[in-house]
């Protein structure tokens, strides 16, 4: 679940930096301004969700033989 998370909030900080450039004129400043920041923190947010996944939430194999409870 934490990867999904990860992911999540890395398709977030994608589509925020892809609206900052994409605002036209008379809000291009505003929008910046604000959708800059909250692209660079849900990168980081994204990227430590991602590998604190990675991290624990690998299944491992039993480690009998097979059809042993």
């Amino acid at each position: 679940m934490r990867m999904l998370t990860g992911a999540l909030l890395l398709v977030g900080a994608e589509q925020a930096f892809a609206h900052a450039h994409l605002v036209q004129f008379p809000n291009h400043i505003e929008a910046r301004t604000v959708l800059m920041p909250a692209s660079g923190a849900l990168l980081v947010a994204g990227v430590v969700m991602l590998f604190w996944g990675l991290l624990t939430e690998n299944r491992k194999a039993p480690s009998g033989p097979a059809g042993s409870p």
